[in-house]
């Protein structure tokens, strides 16, 4: 038995050495090493190997607890979409990245003044320059990673765009126990996207324990990003597993040079002895700040409450006034624990998991955000939008206002500056929508800070209902993707959820809608709808290895005639197979394939208005 426990020791201190050997760490401050440099364009898909819809709503043997907290009496004042405000503008609008086998699709985005575009989900990365959309480049979040990881698992990725740097910034989380889990870091080192990569790894239990970090959110200052997770226990649900949100300060000027990643650990924030829950930080609005940081909290499990938090870190990592203040104020507006939303399927319910902060910018010493919420009037499903007066001062002042519609549900906002000078409060709210016979996609609102909005703007519908898992309640979320195009002000591009036919045998998916949107109409470029591609990049071919026939499904956007080719491994031309004019949205196609031999084969098809597609055929 004392054999044992000197072995257990041993082995868990060589565990705790393999963990820290990457860090060296020095008054408090940890420097991580450079992991390696990825080229996006060369890296290479491997097995990718995915568990299909890796997040359930909640285990079933596990009931949600709704908390009821005191909170002041206000005078609770709905503010509807009233359109008041101009009407919103859109221009290039596109379907982006396709479903990988996993739910939610956790949306992010990020432009470049260049207008460089990455869009990130569960499962995948894309990246396009708008100047060109048919040159889109798509790949695995496992193909991306590559070698730096050995167990692929990767979820949850976020990107960000500096504006001073010209460069951006990726993160993911990396496997769900505290054995596995790990913070994936990738710093671009051009304003390339498609380009190198610095690659690095913190790790996912910094505190050693016997947690995992789990929801990242992510946003910059001049010198820093700054990452907050939740740390969970293992086998425990998000739910119920909490124990705290940590803050990750960590320098950006070593993470674009490939120097050793300075980084400062922000732990045991609470209000009253409990930890604060969900710390959303607030991004710049027209441009960065710093060196402080505020982040954005408040009850979500309540069923209903008025308290928001406010936490503020100070100083760069290892200035002398590098500390956490932590407040909260009481808004005038209630916010309500969020019930899930309709779709055109009565046995699935949209998920809206409960009323955490999503997203949230400072400027001009306001900070504006939105939560999910449920409506005070007809109990739909709705947005929460806070504005926080004078954050850093003793006492803030918190104005909300629920953005209610009397049919259509909304959830998983964000929120990005649109205003075009300094005293320009302006926001654009992007944020999913879905009802009992509207198919759940994409919608957004401007607001002027002030409790005035436009009329709700619906980017683009969906084409199909949702129904992935074997529950009832279908992933709607967790994030929506929301950045300004900082070299144009009132332009603000988004990505959401849009649900639409995936392929034969996932005909109910969902993928990502991306559309550039402007505070009225000479503030973006409008599309041609004539330019836009026909073909959406939701191509399916099956089955694949084939015995002899195969089933090509594809959507359309637009009619269009399509040239089907056959071509063999060296690039030969073997058989026009059909050329026609094709119906939006839905299409099949079939064809027997059992007189070739065993071998690799090309499909490619391409139009008038289409990029040619290509496709490998494998022949048993």
């Amino acid at each position: 038995m004392k054999f044992m426990k000197q072995s257990i020791f041993l082995f868990s201190l060589m565990v705790l050495c393999v963990k820290l050997i990457n860090a060296q760490v020095k008054n408090d401050i940890r420097y991580y090493s450079l992991n390696s440099v990825i080229n996006f364009n060369q890296a290479k898909e491997g097995f990718n190997t995915q568990l299909l819809f890796t997040e359930a709503p909640k285990p079933a043997s596990e009931k949600m607890v709704i908390y009821n907290y005191p909170q002041s009496q206000n005078t609770n004042q709905i503010k509807k979409t009233s359109g008041l405000l101009p009407n919103l503008s859109c221009g290039i609008s596109f379907f982006g990245n396709t479903w990988g086998g996993s739910t939610p699709n956790d949306n992010d985005m990020a432009i470049s003044n260049d207008g460089y575009l990455v869009s990130v989900v569960n499962t995948n990365i894309y990246m396009v320059h708008t100047n060109s959309l048919s040159n889109s480049v798509s790949k695995s979040l496992s193909a991306f990673t590559g070698t730096l990881i050995a167990n692929h698992r990767e979820f949850d990725p976020k990107i960000l765009y500096d504006p001073e740097a010209d460069r951006f910034i990726f993160m993911c989380l990396n496997g769900n126990t505290s054995a596995t889990n790990s913070l994936v870091f990738g710093f671009s080192q051009t304003n390339n996207p498609t380009s190198n990569w610095n690659m690095y790894i913190l790790p996912g239990n910094p505190l050693n324990n016997n947690l995992w970090s789990d929801y990242p959110m992510l946003a910059l200052t001049k010198k820093d990003v700054f990452l907050t997770v939740n740390l969970l226990y293992n086998d425990s649900s998000w739910q119920t597993g909490f124990v705290e949100t940590l803050i990750w300060q960590i320098g950006k000027k070593q993470g674009f040079a490939g120097a050793p990643l300075k980084t400062k650990l922000h732990s045991n924030i609470r209000y009253e002895g409990k930890s604060i829950r969900n710390l959303c930080p607030a991004k710049g609005g027209d441009k960065l700040y710093g060196p402080n940081m505020f982040y954005v909290s408040n009850r979500n499990f309540a069923s209903q409450n008025d308290s928001i938090f406010i936490v503020e870190t100070t100083d760069t990592i290892g200035g002398a006034n590098n500390s956490i203040n932590v407040k909260v104020s009481k808004s005038n507006q209630l916010y309500y624990f969020p019930l899930g939303a309709s779709q055109p399927i009565a046995s699935q319910t949209l998920a809206t998991n409960d009323a955490r902060v999503l997203s949230a910018f400072f400027l001009n010493n306001k900070i504006q955000f939105v939560n999910n919420s449920k409506a005070a009037t007809n109990s739909l499903s709705t947005v929460y939008y806070g504005v926080i007066d004078n954050p850093s001062s003793a006492s803030p002042i918190t104005k909300g206002y629920l953005i209610e519609n009397d049919t259509v549900e909304f959830g998983y906002p964000n929120i990005s500056y649109a205003g075009l000078n300094a005293n320009d409060f302006t926001a654009l709210i992007n944020f999913n929508h879905s009802n009992k016979s509207i198919f759940a996609g994409l919608s957004a609102v401007k607001a002027d800070g002030q409790g005035n909005f436009s009329k709700v703007f619906r980017i683009k519908n969906g084409t199909t209902a949702v129904n992935l898992l074997t529950a009832n309640l279908e992933r709607w979320g967790d994030y929506s993707g929301s950045q300004t195009k900082y070299n144009n002000p009132g332009e603000v591009w988004v990505s959401g959820y849009n649900s639409y036919r995936h392929s034969i045998s996932y005909p109910n998916a969902h993928g990502t809608w991306i559309a550039q949107i402007g505070i009225n109409d000479s503030k973006v470029t409008m599309s041609n709808n004539d330019t836009q591609k026909a073909l959406t990049p939701q191509l399916a071919v099956y089955p694949n290895p084939i015995e002899d026939m195969v089933s090509v499904s594809f959507e359309l956007d637009k009619a269009d005639e399509l040239t089907f080719k056959l071509y063999d491994i060296n690039g030969k031309l073997l058989n026009i197979l059909l050329q026609t004019v094709v119906r939006p949205p839905y299409n099949t196609v079939q064809i027997n394939l059992n007189t070739l031999s065993s071998g690799v084969y090309f499909l490619k098809i391409s139009g008038t208005k289409t990029k040619e597609i290509s496709k490998k055929i494998i022949k048993n």
